[in-house]
């Protein structure tokens, strides 16, 4: 079966600036960022003083269309496969596609994501920092967006991601996350909304943005949702703390119970942070993500 692949909006001013690319909807259960990247695209058309904006939302149609992860097509990932192949399989072809046409030649790369149907996570903005001037200029765009949280990743962006490619074209990236369930909370779609005006206008394609109401929380850490905690054993998780709440190294976070609520085992804060990412499903078995963790940027 062919790809669907994915439509690109280029809103073009008269004046010339930077092009910024925006993704959306690169995982289709994750609807935050497809409706934020469209009301910016519409908004963008009267707004738009200097350069370009390159928007494509839905990233993956397909995976939109079936509200999942990954490609009903071949079960890809788009999220793990740039910069894709030409003539390689369906969801390989979509990453080529917005590679080609989205993140190549662009100055900087925002990628809406959010906690998608299986996990939780808090509202943020990630970045990729300490490889120089793209992680510099990288490091300015997060902080301008300013979410709840803006997370640090140390080094170069695992293979397979958007950030990868931008950051192998030597193109600044920023990512967001928010708490998904395929539900949309009023604050994280507001949220993504303003960040982005707030980027535009610090690169001055915009004359205007909302000033955040919040002091974001810097964090640091590795951030990678197939790996963190993992169950050791099955049964159902019941968790004890929220996401985005701080923690104590050791504090208790959640029990591992059977189905007659027998603990079998709990599961500990591996240092002190804060709960980044929290699994949504309470059955679980031998090798489930459950937790991810930051630590407190102290240098900040």
């Amino acid at each position: 079966m062919q790809p669907e692949l994915p439509e690109v909006y280029t809103i073009a001013s008269t004046k010339p600036g930077p092009t910024v690319a925006i993704l959306g909807g690169v995982h289709g259960d994750e609807y935050e960022g497809v409706i934020a990247a469209r009301w910016l695209a519409k908004f963008l058309k009267n707004n738009l003083v200097s350069g370009n904006v390159k928007i494509s939302a839905p990233a993956h149609p397909a995976a939109w269309k079936a509200t999942l992860r990954e490609s009903p097509i071949d079960g890809k990932n788009l999220a793990r496969i740039f910069p894709g192949l030409a003539n390689g399989s369906a969801t390989q072809k979509v990453a080529h596609e917005i590679t080609e046409r989205v993140i190549r030649g662009a100055d900087l790369l925002i990628d809406l994501h959010s906690a998608g149907t299986n996990f939780e996570m808090p509202f943020l903005c990630g970045y990729h920092g300490g490889t120089g001037k793209i992680s510099d200029e990288s490091q300015r765009f997060a902080d301008t967006f300013c979410a709840d949280f803006t997370w640090q990743h140390f080094g170069q962006p695992l293979p397979g991601r958007s950030l990868s490619t931008a950051f192998d074209l030597n193109i600044p990236a920023i990512y967001t996350e928010g708490r998904g369930g395929r539900s949309i909370q009023y604050d994280d779609l507001q949220g993504y909304i303003d960040g982005v005006r707030r980027v535009l206008r610090e690169l001055q394609m915009v004359t205007s943005a909302p000033i955040s109401q919040v002091a974001s929380c810097r964090v640091i850490g590795e951030g990678n949702t197939d790996a963190g905690v993992t169950a050791k054993i099955a049964g159902y998780i019941v968790t004890r703390a929220k996401c985005g709440q701080p923690v104590l190294r050791q504090e208790i976070i959640a029990d591992i119970v059977d189905v007659y609520g027998e603990v079998l085992s709990q599961i500990h804060a591996p240092h002190d942070g804060f709960i980044m990412m929290r699994r949504r499903d309470a059955r679980i078995e031998v090798g489930d993500s459950l937790f991810i963790f930051a630590k407190k940027d102290v240098r900040s």
